[in-house]
């Protein structure tokens, strides 16, 4: 087993209104600029696609809460690790570390570079061009890695500018298309399905994804106890409320027809009805700004998971080292960020989503499930999530369905994700030794 400094590296440098502004740039990221389109094609109307969007932000808030009351029981660092570990013993544990290393912050930290690279090419005026966009955001992963090595503090509060900046871009894209002249009605060729709307809810739930990436960080947090419930749950709203204000003006300024087949990112849409020509160019600086600040965030957060696998001796021990002048695992950022730069070379945007989302959703379904088993067993309750047992069985209903569309209609490659698990699990006795 490893030596206890090298959690102890870790400082706790994070209050409470760092933690909200990490929970919402942890998730504002490619989602609510990209995703609304597809989600829009999927649910086949108006009225339908709103409700998706509410339907999602009701469980990002359940699982949000949910995860609060497991998180502030034991803080550490890399808690959904902790989480599952306690809950269901540390295999699972190790299979969440190893899906983490193999797909899912490679998929997570591509996505969000793949989108910044077409933000750049659209500043700069360049034509479209695979090999150019793969490029682009390859370094883009360089730079998040980058910053996250300058140290925790530094990049937090980095980040928390970032955050402010794109929060602020957000709402006042949310205004212009409440208050621009209305798209006219126009007949449409889409038809509501049931399994329109769950395939819908894949994407938006993509949107929403980063509500639990500050548990990863309850290690370095100050009176995790308290702070990490209170940023959870109020970073998680602020999002929820600027998404569906956003949405609401995409569905007013360009109406089904033009959301659903916009061939710009409808928020660029949006910001050229309202701005005209400018507007495009504002809008890309806004994704290029809001891409880099969710990769920053996912490599701060998710690179925190190897330091308590490695010190319980669970995963490769050199992968979970904290520098102690830093207290960053440097190691754990690099290999995460070359990872990421392999992915973003051969894997498109929504190839890096579907799998993301396919990945990870079991993973987030166990760890909300884990108040049920820690209520059980007595365990310490700092926190008690509202509406209990109510709660989270609304965010596992709706997870459940969301599982089941985003298998049934994701791209065959998706599915690689559940191979990665698998192989997970024949590792598991060779890779622990280690």
């Amino acid at each position: 087993m490893m030596p206890a400094s090298t959690e102890q590296n870790l400082r706790r440098a994070i209050g409470p209104l760092l933690g909200i502004l990490i929970v919402i740039n942890a998730t504002i990221g490619t989602g609510i600029f990209k995703t609304p389109a597809q989600a829009a094609r999927l649910a086949g109307s108006l009225p339908v696609v709103l409700v998706v969007w509410a339907v999602g932000g009701v469980m990002a808030l359940a699982g949000a809460l949910s995860l609060a009351e497991v998180a502030a029981a034991h803080p550490r660092a890399g808690a959904l690790y902790e989480i599952l570990r306690r809950a269901y013993g540390p295999t699972t544990a190790y299979l969440l570390g190893w899906t983490k290393l193999t797909l899912l912050i490679p998929s997570a930290v591509g996505s969000f570079a793949r989108l910044g690279a077409e933000a750049v090419r659209s500043l700069v005026g360049w034509a479209p061009s695979e090999t150019r966009d793969a490029l682009l955001a390859a370094a883009l992963v360089a730079v998040a890695a980058a910053v996250n090595l300058l140290g925790v503090r530094l990049s937090a509060i980095g980040q928390g500018i970032v955050t402010a900046a794109k929060y602020l871009g957000v709402l006042g894209l949310a205004a212009l298309g409440l208050f621009a002249p209305s798209a006219p009605a126009e007949p449409v060729a889409l038809t509501p399905t049931v399994g329109g709307a769950l395939a819908a809810l894949v994407a938006v739930m993509w949107a929403y994804d980063g509500w639990a990436d500050l548990s990863m960080l309850a290690g370095e947090m100050r009176d995790a106890e308290r702070s990490l419930p209170r940023a959870l749950a109020l970073g998680t709203l602020a999002i929820v409320t600027v998404y569906l204000l956003a949405n609401f003006g995409y569905a007013r300024a360009l109406g089904l027809g033009g959301l659903a087949g916009a061939k710009e990112i409808p928020a660029a849409a949006v910001a050229r009805v309202a701005l005209g020509d400018r507007g495009p160019t504002l809008l890309a600086l806004l994704v290029l700004v809001s891409c880099a600040g969710g990769a920053m965030t996912s490599l701060l957060t998710n690179s925190r998971i190897f330091v308590p696998l490695a010190t319980d001796g669970l995963f490769i021990r050199w992968l979970g080292e904290v520098s102690p002048r830093t207290g960053v695992p440097a190691r754990a950022v690099l290999v995460s960020a070359g990872l990421g730069i392999t992915y973003v070379l051969f894997r498109s945007f929504e190839q890096l989503t579907e799998a993301f989302v396919v990945g990870f959703f079991p993973f987030y379904m166990l760890a909300v499930g884990a108040v049920y088993v820690y209520r059980r067993r007595g365990e310490p309750r700092p926190f008690a999530v509202p509406g209990y047992p109510v709660t989270p069985a609304v965010f596992l209903a709706g997870a459940t369905a969301l599982m089941i569309g985003a298998i049934a209609g994701a791209d065959p490659t998706a599915l690689v994700a559940l191979g990665v698990v698998a192989i997970g699990v024949t590792l598991r006795r060779f890779v622990g030794a280690h």
